[in-house]
């Protein structure tokens, strides 16, 4: 998957979703490589995952975990992955963010005791094909 090599050796990528009017909105978001696609992980209700849901178009380009964008911009699309899909990629993403990834874990299993934990849903990107 040729389409990979900008990403594989990065921590974070920038993805940017469409509204209905056609602006974009980017994100940096934590991936990890699985069956030919870039997986991502956010809460089911997030403005991302309306988006997609709505207009599977999405670009991504390498980036900091801050946004800055560190290589050119991929057209793609995502889907949103059914629980089945999913099961298997929580266990990439630790490998791949080890300590970080637990912590994070660790304080969404806190707020959920204090308050509850939204739901998740996995994403995968996948590059459009050429026109």
């Amino acid at each position: 998957m040729s389409w990979l090599g900008p990403f594989h050796n990065q921590r974070f990528i920038s993805l940017e979703t469409f509204r209905k009017s056609g602006a974009g909105v980017a994100t940096p978001v934590g991936f990890v490589e699985q069956g030919g696609a870039l997986i991502v992980r956010t809460i089911a209700g997030s403005g991302k995952v309306k988006r997609v849901r709505a207009n599977p178009r999405v670009r991504i380009a390498p980036s900091s975990g801050r946004g800055d964008i560190t290589g050119a911009w991929v057209e793609a699309t995502a889907t949103v992955l059914s629980q089945a899909e999913s099961d298997s990629t929580r266990g990439a993403i630790v490998a791949k963010y080890g300590l970080i990834w637990r912590a994070i874990e660790l304080a969404q299993a806190l707020r959920s005791r204090l308050g509850g934990r939204p739901p998740v849903v996995w994403v995968a990107i996948r590059i459009m094909p050429s026109a």
